[in-house]
């Protein structure tokens, strides 16, 4: 069975979607996928603001507390794992949709990256010859959120979903770039069922979803600031879904700032524009964002 177009663009549909690929959704940032302070722990947050045509907006932020092991496997600085525990809460339209609450709070995970540096530096950062590269794989385990409402932040995310993807990060002088070729994010039934029409209630399945070509890159034009673009192309929906498939494509402008390094700050930030959407898809735009502060 899977839930058609019909549905799909309906404000229902529309919550329903979200709720089963949002976890799929998350940017890279210019810096991406390279260790953090030895045996650190962090706080992060990730802001988005998304306004999708005509006239649907939600704003949202996950948020973190990050630890950054010593070591890794080698016993050296030259790998390293972090550990997080995560979750967010935000506001979506609900356009009207009976006795839902805009408000919501949503995807509840845990995570592991592992951090390696196949390619270690011999010059200072930034300088001529300056060459690295990082490789990170990540899994992370989202929970259910217990929502049942129809509509709103966190409507279909009553899931267990998993997700995991190969972050790199490569600079060679004052180029740096991101990338995270494939990401896969599996979304399995909802907790609760959902009235899929005429009284009939399905507990219907997110299923596979990835994103592809996730890459920001940039010019380190100083010291403290990289300027550049960021591209991600997403397959919601892909398989074992009862969703119908839904593809969507961006591009924009991307930034990160390391000027408050000193206060161990550390602001990265996208804005996306869709460049392609299948027919069952509204345009959107997007402002992405990530806040790091290190204790």
């Amino acid at each position: 069975m899977k839930v058609g177009r019909r549905l799909a663009t309906g404000a229902a549909g529309l919550t329903l979607f979200a709720g089963a690929a949002l976890p799929a959704c998350a940017d890279e940032f210019i810096g991406y996928g390279q260790a953090g302070a030895p045996n650190s722990w962090a706080l992060e947050a990730f802001p988005v603001f998304q306004h999708t045509s005509p006239n649907s907006n939600q704003i949202y932020s996950s948020f973190n507390p990050a630890y950054f092991t010593e070591t890794g496997f080698t016993g050296t600085h030259r790998d390293q794992f972090e550990f997080w525990i995560n979750g967010s809460v935000g506001y979506a339209n609900t356009h009207g949709a009976p006795g839902a609450s805009g408000f919501g709070g949503a995807y509840p995970n845990i995570g592991i990256e592992y951090y390696y540096n196949v390619i270690e530096p011999d010059r200072p950062v930034g300088t001529p010859g300056y060459k690295t590269f990082w490789t990170s794989p990540t899994f992370t385990v989202t929970f259910p959120n217990g929502s049942t409402k129809s509509a709103g932040f966190g409507a279909g995310a009553n899931q267990y979903s998993y997700s995991f993807n190969v972050n790199n990060y490569i600079q060679i002088g004052r180029i740096g770039v991101t990338i995270n070729p494939v990401e896969l994010t599996y979304a399995t039934r909802n907790l609760n069922a959902t009235d899929i029409g005429n009284g009939q209630m399905e507990h219907l399945r997110g299923g596979l979803s990835m994103t592809l070509l996730d890459i920001a890159g940039g010019y380190q034009v100083r010291d403290d600031l990289f300027i550049g673009l960021h591209h991600a192309y997403s397959i919601y929906s892909a398989a074992a879904s009862d969703f119908e498939e839904m593809r969507e494509g961006k591009i924009g402008p991307a930034f990160s700032y390391y000027g408050l390094a000193k206060y161990g700050i550390y602001i990265s930030g996208n804005l996306n524009f869709d460049y392609y959407t299948s027919s069952n898809l509204h345009r959107s735009v997007s402002f992405t964002m990530a806040l790091v502060k290190y204790l």
